[in-house]
């Protein structure tokens, strides 16, 4: 048992549908002994901040730090044991980056980060982006190079209204505008009868530069989301705006 590879699994949670899911799957985990640790009811980059700091605080006691965000739910019972496994077949690998199964875009997308304790997490001034501030690799292993664990896992399996509006505001945000259009492809293609990926769409629509810094956490946010809760036009703008990125 005590030769069994510690891993610290770190969780931010904002009220996502798939968080009960998340973490069963976690505890589920074989072959491995795991510490997972939740933060709750922060920002997302105050969120961010605080998970790097206890990561920090604790990596030596562990063999690998992975972040599971509360909307994903890896697919099997030895999903980090097969990533450990790729750890320990190249001694030099200190970061990985797997493909997860997204249903927006039905399709894989970047992904699941894991990290050896030679990784230094930097504090995050970045609220759009805190999670890139991993420093200290030596190798850093790509989803397109770990095909063979793809998918690790589902993210956003059945997302709630406000989780899928984040969703496509904060792609838009991030510019990702590929991504938006494989939603709106797959939401079009389907009728348009798919609520969470209208939801996105709505989202992705609402973004501006007012809204750059929204999160959960922000009144703006809510403001934006209960305007199109309230937009009776809301499902025609977005086919509209569906058809735009579909011709791009």
């Amino acid at each position: 048992m005590n030769d069994l590879p510690k891993v610290f699994i770190g969780t931010l949670y904002s009220g996502e549908a798939e968080y009960n899911h998340a973490c069963d799957a976690i505890s589920a985990q074989k072959n491995t002994l795991i510490q997972h640790q939740v933060i709750a009811g922060l920002s997302e980059m105050e969120a961010h901040n605080a998970l790097w700091s206890s990561w920090e605080s604790v990596k030596l006691d562990f063999d690998y730090f992975i972040k599971i965000d509360a909307d994903t739910v890896l697919i099997d019972d030895l999903a980090i044991s097969r990533i450990i496994d790729v750890f320990r077949a190249n001694p030099r690998v200190t970061g990985i980056q797997i493909f997860l199964k997204d249903y927006f875009t039905d399709s894989l997308i970047a992904g699941l980060n894991c990290f050896t304790p030679q990784v230094i997490f930097k504090q995050a001034t970045n609220k759009l982006m805190p999670d890139r501030v991993d420093t200290n690799h030596d190798l850093v292993l790509s989803p397109s190079q770990v095909l063979s664990l793809a998918p690790i896992a589902w993210h956003c399996l059945n997302p709630h209204e406000a989780q899928a509006f984040h969703y496509g505001l904060h792609r838009k945000l991030k510019k990702q505008n590929a991504v938006l259009k494989l939603v709106a492809t797959k939401w079009v293609s389907d009728g348009c009868q798919d609520d969470p990926r209208a939801w996105a769409l709505a989202g992705a629509m609402s973004a501006s530069f007012w809204t750059r810094k929204c999160d959960y956490k922000d009144a703006a946010f809510t403001k934006i989301f209960e305007k199109q809760k309230l937009n009776k036009s809301r499902l025609l703008q977005v086919r509209d705006f569906a058809n735009r990125l579909i011709g791009s």
